[in-house]
């Protein structure tokens, strides 16, 4: 019985680890102080309805340029939404008409027309060796 033991013990010590991969962000905004809230999509409807997404940050801006990595996340295709909270209320600060007040973004620079771009707009593939991704938030 222990010999068993200890042999699915060894095989499983040498079971390949799961794949998992590092997103580093290269954020740039104009604005000061504050945090960089950042999510991290894998499917077009949460993307499009801003929910549920696979990983999500919130870090201080550090200057003009801030950089937070997401690691371990499977290789697979994703996008990305951040935004800039100035006030440090944890939610995009909306006008009276509703357009946002604090600057945000997308991978890839994608921009929509009346809210958010497609998915498909925003994706990038992220293989296992992992992926840097910059863009500027307006």
């Amino acid at each position: 019985m222990k010999l068993a033991i200890a042999a699915v013990t060894i095989v499983l010590g040498f079971a390949p680890a799961a794949q998992a991969a590092d997103l580093t962000l290269t954020l740039s905004t104009r604005g000061s102080g504050g945090t960089i809230a950042v999510a991290i999509y894998r499917d077009a409807e949460a993307f499009r309805r801003g929910q549920a997404p696979v990983a999500t940050r919130v870090v201080p801006r550090s200057g003009a340029v801030t950089s937070v990595t997401i690691p371990g996340l499977a290789p697979g295709r994703y996008a990305v939404a951040a935004f800039h909270d100035t006030d440090g209320n944890g939610e995009l600060t909306l006008w009276p008409i509703g357009l946002p007040r604090e600057a945000y973004g997308f991978s890839n620079n994608a921009r929509g027309r009346f809210g958010p771009p497609l998915f498909a707009a925003a994706a990038f593939d992220l293989p296992a060796a992992g992926a840097r991704q910059a863009f500027t938030l307006r």
